[in-house]
């Protein structure tokens, strides 16, 4: 993890190096010196990271450039400072992002209107809809992710109040695990923690005290909005894959091919890079299905978290039957395969 955000740390040593060395009277008295100082830590010093990093998230660099350009006027003095009238334009930046965000809000309620009228897919559910309309407007897939979980989480705490027709062909994974009372006693924790803090300090800290608050309220939000993902997106089986949707977790599509085993399984499990348990709170919510993998897939977790595991942890209500369903599903595609290779005369071979 160090490794890869390396980069940016020396970057942000540079800049705080930077803006240590213009403090220096002699600098802050020579209108050059200064300007020069302003520049590189404006333009060159941002433009060397990106030019060294291009590898890196675009959005990571739109993101520190921003930074830079918000906070270098409380760095340097601007009086006789060669950059004072970009600053002095610098509301009109804000209205031009300002714009820029409303042209990406239009663009997506377009994508979304369009995904709509496709929703009979059963492979669409409206996390995929909303989440796939935000990718397409915004070009930074990492901040379109985090934008996804956060509208996700306010639609289904909010406005999502009944379940989608093409759910009744689905696996529910929430009934016979107890996962609605540990949720509900999270949220009523958090509840009752937020009232106690919040007449702490209401006396002593207002600021605090409704930030606190704030960060209550958002906190049962999402518990609340994860929750109710989990009742209404089902995992499927399909004719050649298993999609697996849970709460608020991207969707994951496992191709019957890439499976390795598949079995029930309840028991306790280590920690590893290699293993992924689609529940967020890890050890407190039950699984019982176990998916090997031949190969690491590529899983995205929310909050812009990534990993490449091999085997994956689950739970589904009717195990038997969903076992049973995938080991169908499985026959019916060698079957299939048998039949097209024999029209082609070729001899069959299976690979277990």
């Amino acid at each position: 993890m160090l490794k890869k955000y390396s980069a940016l740390i020396v970057f942000i040593a540079i800049e705080i190096g930077i803006a240590l060395i213009s403090l220096n009277s002699h600098i802050q008295d020579n209108s050059i010196l200064l300007s020069v100082f302003t520049a590189l830590f404006l333009i060159v010093t941002p433009a060397l990271y990106y030019i060294t990093n291009k590898k890196q998230i675009e959005f990571t660099f739109w993101f520190v450039f921003y930074s830079v350009f918000k906070i270098t006027p409380y760095v340097f003095e601007m009086e006789n400072n060669f950059f004072q009238v970009v600053f002095q334009w610098k509301i009109y930046f804000n209205i031009a992002f300002l714009i820029f965000l409303v042209w990406k809000a239009f663009q997506f309620i377009r994508n979304f209107r369009k995904a709509v009228k496709q929703k009979d897919n059963v492979e669409q559910d409206d996390y995929a809809i909303i989440s796939g309309s935000l990718k397409k407007s915004i070009k930074f897939k990492k901040l379109a992710k985090m934008i996804a979980f956060e509208v996700c989480s306010f639609y289904y705490c909010f406005i999502k109040w009944t379940g989608n027709k093409n759910n009744k062909s689905g696996f529910s994974g929430y009934r016979e695990n107890g996962v609605s009372a540990i949720y509900i006693g999270l949220m009523l924790a958090s509840v009752f923690e937020a009232i106690a803090l919040h007449a702490y300090l209401i006396s002593r800290n207002k600021t605090i005290a409704i930030i606190i608050l704030i960060l209550h309220v958002y906190l049962l939000i999402n518990l609340i909005g994860h929750l109710k993902a989990i009742y209404f997106r089902t995992h499927l089986v399909l004719s050649q894959k298993i999609i697996i949707r849970y709460g608020l977790f991207d969707t994951l599509e496992i191709p019957f091919d890439s499976i390795k085993t598949i079995q029930k399984f309840e028991g306790d499990y280590d920690k590893s890079n290699d293993l992924i348990k689609f529940a967020l709170l890890g050890k407190l919510e039950p699984h019982n299905i176990s998916i090997e993998l031949k190969e690491s897939i590529s899983v995205n977790l929310p909050f812009g978290i990534k990993k490449e595991p091999k085997r994956i942890l689950l739970y589904i209500d009717d195990v038997a039957d969903f076992l049973k369903t995938v080991a169908d599903k499985i026959q019916e595609s060698r079957d299939f395969d048998s039949v097209s290779l024999e029209l082609d005369g070729t001899k069959p071979v299976f690979v277990v």
